[in-house]
Order: structure tokens, then C-alpha cells, then sequence
């Protein structure tokens, strides 16, 4: 059975995390989506939550969500989110010949050069990028070169196989963040139609974000 890892800061988990999770999910056709909360990101300043509270809120919102799982292995590892180290420990838990997909939006792909071992990555996962507006495929340089070398536009492929090749798809996420909601709790806008009801009670009740 094919594994999907969707990892992120999830700080906070919204509406528009859960839609393209879902979707993926159905689009890769996996009966589970393994949503990771990174501890440490390796390139970002550290989240306003702490992890057990962005975990926490993660739960929350994918209480009802049958496809969707949360999984703490990040959180674990007391040293940076580095997807190369997540991809290893994946591919020793489940079988070689399993496929494993780490999905990824088309900002990260564009930043990919500079990820650890990011060349290696294809050697453990395919990776399956999602559009996001304003970010656009490398056309030059190493990582270009790299991208047009395994990038595979027949999906079907991919599940032959356990690793090595880059699908771009045509799903996106909302026009929604985590930072506009950070910002709107500053503000005191609602968020109610942001991320679901659990998520929001537990982010008044831990007076998050103000």
C-alpha cells in the first residue's frame, strides 16, 4: 500500500491544509495521508505554537477526517525537520518496494536546492508539487536541470515504483495561510471560516497568537 507524507509548520492547521490533503490523498490513491508538524524548520524562524500545541491542534482538526492521519515522528527527532531524514525513516518502516510520496507546494520545490541532501531525496520518495500562486518551475540552473530530468507527467508511473521520480499536479491550495490567521488574531478578526471550530476554541483557550 502506497504511503503520502504531507509535512508543514501547521502553525496554525487550516482549511486549506486539510482540502489539498484530502485531495492528494484521493489523487495518489492512498487510504492514508500522513500529516507531519515539523519540530524544528530548517528554514524558517520557530513557530509561535510549540510543537505538542501545533500536534495538538492538528488532532483536532483531523478528528473527523478519515483519510488523514497525524504523525509525530518529527517531533520526535530532537534535531532539525530535515525531509531527507524524514524520507529514511519512512522508507526503514515500511517496505523497499512501497511507493512513497512526500507532497510538497511549488514554493518549496523552488527553494529545493538549498534543502539538506536534497538530491537524495528521489533515492527514498517520489515527490508529488502542488501550484501555488506567484511560484513558478525553476527554468534555470541545477535545480532546473535536476526537475526536467525526473519530473514524470504520467501518474500511473509513479506507482510503479517506490522512488525516484517528481510529479507536478494540478491541485492548489486555498488563498488562505497560516500567517493571515496569525494576523487576523492579532487584529481580532474571526477566524471561524479559517480553520475548523476545535482548532478555534483551542486557540482561544491557550490564548495563542495574540
Amino acid at each position: 500500500m502506497s504511503v503520502a507524507l504531507f509535512g508543514g509548520t501547521f502553525n496554525p492547521i487550516h482549511f486549506g491544509h486539510l482540502k489539498l490533503a484530502t485531495e492528494l490523498a484521493e489523487l495518489l490513491q492512498v487510504q492514508r495521508m500522513r500529516m507531519l508538524p515539523c519540530a524544528i524548520p530548517p528554514h524558517r524562524e520557530l513557530p509561535d505554537a510549540s510543537a505538542e500545541q501545533r500536534l495538538a491542534m492538528l488532532n483536532l482538526a483531523i478528528d473527523q477526517e478519515s483519510v488523514l492521519e497525524s504523525d509525530d515522528l518529527e517531533l520526535r527527532r530532537a534535531t532539525p525537520s530535515y525531509s531527507i531524514e524524514t524520507v529514511r525513516l519512512v522508507r526503514q518502516e515500511i517496505s523497499d518496494q512501497v511507493p512513497l510520496f512526500l507532497c510538497l507546494g511549488m514554493d518549496s520545490l523552488t527553494n529545493l536546492d538549498s534543502w539538506h541532501h536534497w538530491q537524495k531525496l528521489l533515492d527514498y520518495c517520489h515527490i508529488v508539487v502542488c501550484p501555488r500562486p506567484g511560484w513558478e518551475i525553476p527554468t534555470q540552473g541545477q535545480l532546473a536541470s535536476w526537475i526536467s530530468q525526473f519530473q514524470c507527467d504520467d501518474l500511473s508511473l509513479l506507482n510503479k515504483s517506490p522512488a525516484g521520480q517528481l510529479y507536478i499536479c494540478d491541485l492548489s491550495m486555498l488563498e488562505l495561510s497560516s500567517s493571515k490567521i496569525r494576523a487576523s488574531i492579532k487584529q481580532g478578526v474571526n477566524i471561524d471560516n479559517m480553520t475548523p471550530e476545535p482548532v478555534v476554541k483551542y486557540i482561544k483557550l491557550h490564548s495563542l497568537y495574540e
